[in-house]
């Protein structure tokens, strides 16, 4: 296959989802597959969209909605897989997902890990 180069202002045509390097390098997060990395960076970029429509609850915590239909189409994996992404961040404390009920998505709240814990529940 022949790709050619980036000329100029091409550069910056693309919108890139970032991946704190300490879930890279940081021991804590050894255990984490590539994929589940992946799928933080994700939720992270959703943060700022859930900020502009007002996604808070109660406590003023910004929480998102990420459909696993979402997840599976945007990462391009099976059901089982994005199920497995999500628990592994759940696992390690990365996020805490509550239930709606009526068949809607989980709310996710996505966790500051640069924060000493606090002891509240979701």
């Amino acid at each position: 296959m022949r790709m050619s180069y980036f000329y100029g202002t091409q550069a910056d045509q693309f919108s890139f989802i970032r991946i704190p390097k300490e879930l890279v390098v940081g021991e804590a997060f050894a255990s984490l597959s590539v994929q589940a990395k992946i799928l933080y960076g994700m939720l992270l970029d959703r943060m700022g969209m859930s900020y502009k429509n007002k996604w808070l609850d109660e406590e003023n915590r910004v929480y998102i909605v990420y459909s696993l239909d979402e997840i599976q189409s945007d990462m391009n994996v099976s059901k089982h897989k994005a199920v497995d992404c999500l628990a592994e961040l759940e696992n390690v404390g990365l996020i805490v997902k509550r239930k709606r009920g009526k068949g809607l998505p989980n709310q996710i709240y996505v966790r500051n890990f640069t924060i000493a814990p606090v002891t509240s529940s979701v």
